[in-house]
């Protein structure tokens, strides 16, 4: 699987996560992917699916996310699926949050968000993405720290894309 934001002119794989092993938390990916939280719902099922990756990685290296601030409504994500299927959605949100204050429950099953913004209507499909952003706290001078804030942005279905069709015997004799 891969995803495209053409407005950003990101590509990047994407790489399946789920929860810290003994923790109630979200694992994140390697700096350069993007994350899938396949423990929640898949694209193409008709719910919701949830990615995050990396803004930045110290030293100095750009995540895949790294400027997800600039989407704007009716800008694209697309994910491919690995049969080359492409899911495209299309922006409607975006908002930043504390790290403290960031709705989560809503975000993972906004079918039963208690948010209404953040409520998805029913047989819509949704894409989720979210990286850190905002304030950012040095833990030692010039090393690594971490964002006071989460970047979040939704996207609604609006175009599925079939997988390219397999060549019939007729095509491989050419």
């Amino acid at each position: 699987m891969s995803m495209r934001i053409p407005s950003l002119g990101v590509e990047a794989p994407i790489e399946p996560i789920g929860l810290v092993e003994g923790r109630n938390q979200l694992d994140v990916p390697e700096w350069y992917n993007i994350g899938w939280y396949h423990i929640y719902d898949k694209p193409g099922f008709g719910t919701s699916s949830l990615y995050s990756a990396h803004k930045d990685y110290w030293p100095n290296k750009k995540g895949p996310f790294y400027a997800l601030t600039e989407l704007q409504d009716g800008d694209q994500i697309v994910v491919v699926m690995d049969d080359g299927r492409e899911y495209v959605y299309e922006v409607f949100f975006q908002r930043r949050y504390t790290r403290e204050n960031i709705p989560m429950y809503d975000l993972i099953w906004p079918h039963k968000a208690r948010n209404p913004e953040l409520l998805r209507p029913e047989g819509e499909e949704w894409i989720t993405l979210y990286t850190c952003g905002g304030d950012f706290v040095e833990r030692t001078e010039g090393g690594p720290g971490y964002y006071l804030h989460r970047d979040v942005v939704i996207g609604r279905l609006v175009e599925k894309i079939p997988p390219p069709a397999v060549g019939t015997l007729e095509d491989d004799r050419r």
